[in-house]
């Protein structure tokens, strides 16, 4: 520290007062005997901060146009739910389609040309006929994005055994065509719903059914890349009319749900393949009988000799 002389005995009291303050600052620049508190350990880095976010997959939706055959095989158990000493009864069915989707003036409706090119039936237990649908019919309809699917028509000259419906067998195949937003991307969900006016004999039975898609995923049918879709469902079925030529009037209403998994091809946005797996209750009422039936049905949609993106299998 540097001296300071000032005379007298005020200098000494300031020289004292100077070593007194060195010697504090000496204390104070002198680094105490304590021990120190142990360093942090090192924060790994997060993960997320530094990793890449695998990208959405995303698909844009220009439906193609051509033509299709499908097989569609269904296996049911139907059971009279008041009796239980009633043995079930099995149902199977197994038919034939040819589905030509075109576009109309290129907007977002599609004219759909369809032909049941064969069908059978074989019942079991208690279960009434279902007269045979004949082969070879055809049937129109228009499939919109927004509208979905609308103006369904037996073709060909033929008439309905029922005012303004189809044949069983064609309302079948009239499910093989669906609605689809735009835009798709992975986890997406989506909905569409149909109308369907089914003769069973001369009663005319209206079928709703809302179905609910979800994109989960992509996978690989005969060596392509195709949609895996999530498929969820509700159904009602109501009807009223003859049954006989003696004027016997029946009524029939029901619910159903079912669900599986549906293959989509991403170009022509048509069914690859489909399982479902559902359960229906369905009471027909007369004047003197009500019967109360449960269904259980597992229902098989294929698309025969695939290929991707070709409207011509």
């Amino acid at each position: 520290m540097a001296a300071c002389h000032i005379g007298g005995s005020m200098g000494r009291q300031i020289g004292l007062a100077g070593g007194a303050l060195a010697a504090v600052c000496v204390a104070c620049s002198t680094t105490p005997n304590v021990a120190k508190p142990p360093a942090p350990a090192p924060t790994p880095a997060k993960r997320e901060s530094t990793a890449v976010r695998p990208a959405v997959r995303e698909w844009t939706i220009r439906r193609a146009t051509g033509t299709w055959r499908y097989k569609l095989e269904g296996n049911a158990t139907v059971v009279l739910a008041s009796d239980s000493s009633t043995p079930a009864a099995p149902i199977h069915t197994m038919a034939m389609y040819s589905l030509t989707v075109d576009s109309t003036g290129g907007g977002p409706a599609y004219s759909v040309a369809g032909r049941v090119d064969s069908s059978t039936l074989t019942a079991g237990g208690r279960v009434p006929p279902r007269p045979a649908d004949s082969t070879l019919s055809t049937f129109s309809a228009r499939l919109d994005s927004a509208a979905g699917l609308t103006d369904v028509a037996l073709g060909g000259g033929a008439r309905a055994t029922c005012a303004g419906g189809v044949t069983p067998t064609v309302a079948a195949g009239l499910t093989l065509l669906l609605s689809t937003p735009s835009h798709l991307q992975q986890g997406a969900v989506w909905h569409d719903s149909t109308s369907t006016t089914t003769c069973r004999g001369t009663v005319a039975v209206v079928s709703k059914v809302a179905r609910t898609f979800q994109l989960v995923d992509t996978a690989t049918w005969n060596g392509q890349s195709v949609l895996r879709v999530n498929v969820t469902s509700t159904s009602t079925v109501d009807g009223q009319g003859l049954a006989s030529a003696a004027g016997d009037s029946i009524w029939v209403n029901g619910t159903g749900t079912s669900s599986g998994t549906l293959l989509l091809d991403p170009l022509a946005m048509m069914p690859v393949w489909s399982a479902m797996t559902g359960n229906s209750e369905i009471t027909v009422r007369s004047h003197e009988t009500t019967l109360p039936f449960k269904q259980q049905v597992t229902d098989t949609t294929t698309m025969l000799d695939y290929r991707s993106g070709t409207g011509q299998p």
